[in-house]
C-alpha cells in the first residue's frame, strides 16, 4: 500500500502542479482581457461582444483547475469545532474515511455528469465566440477526475492511519500535503 500511495502522491503532486499553473495563467488572462475590456468600452467608448464571454468561461477553468490541488491540502470547507476534541483518534480517523469515502463517490458521479453535458452540448455553440460547448465542458470531468485521484490517495491514507497512523500522516491544511514517509 505504500507503493501505490506513493505513486498517487507523485501523480497528484504533478498533476496539482500543471493545473495550478494553467489556472494562474488563466487568471492572468483574464485580467488582461477585462483591463483591455474595460480600456476600450470606458475609454475609447467602443467594446467587444466576445471579452465577458471568454473572460467567464477562463474563470470557470481556473476555479476547476485549482479544485484538485485544494482537496490534496486538504483545503476543504469543514467544521473542525465538532471534531477538534478527538481529532487524530481512532473514531476521527474512521470519520474521515467515511467523508472521503463520500466526497470520492460524489467526485465519480460528478464527473459522469461532466460527460453527460458534453453529450449534451455536442451541437450547442456559445454566442459571442463560436465555440462548441462541449469544449468549454470537458473541464468538468477533468477536474473531477483529477480531484478524484487526490481523494483515493487520502482514502489510502486513511485507511493506512487506522494501523500505523505514526507511518500515514492524513492530518493536512494550509502547511502542506503529508507525505509518505519510507
Amino acid at each position: 500500500m505504500t507503493f501505490i500511495i506513493h505513486w498517487l502522491d507523485q501523480i497528484n503532486g504533478w498533476t496539482t502542479r500543471l493545473t495550478g499553473y494553467a489556472a494562474t495563467a488563466l487568471l492572468a488572462g483574464m485580467l488582461v482581457i477585462m483591463v483591455t475590456h474595460v480600456f476600450f468600452r470606458y475609454v475609447l467608448r467602443d467594446s467587444f461582444g466576445w471579452t465577458e464571454e471568454l473572460a467567464r468561461y477562463m474563470m470557470v477553468w481556473m476555479t476547476f483547475l485549482y479544485f484538485p490541488a485544494a482537496h490534496k491540502k486538504g483545503m476543504n470547507v469543514s467544521l473542525e469545532i465538532m471534531t477538534a476534541w478527538f481529532k487524530g483518534s481512532i473514531a476521527w480517523r474512521l470519520l474521515q474515511l467515511a467523508i472521503e469515502i463520500l466526497i470520492f463517490i460524489m467526485l465519480l458521479w460528478c464527473m459522469k455528469l461532466g460527460f453527460d453535458r458534453i453529450e449534451r452540448a455536442g451541437s450547442s455553440v456559445s454566442l459571442s465566440l463560436g465555440i462548441q460547448m462541449a469544449k468549454v465542458y470537458w473541464i468538468l470531468p477533468v477536474a473531477f477526475g483529477l480531484t478524484a485521484l487526490c481523494s483515493f490517495e487520502r482514502i489510502l491514507r486513511l485507511v493506512g492511519s487506522l494501523f500505523k497512523p505514526e507511518f500515514y500522516p492524513v492530518e493536512t491544511g494550509l502547511a502542506g500535503e503529508p507525505k509518505v514517509e519510507h
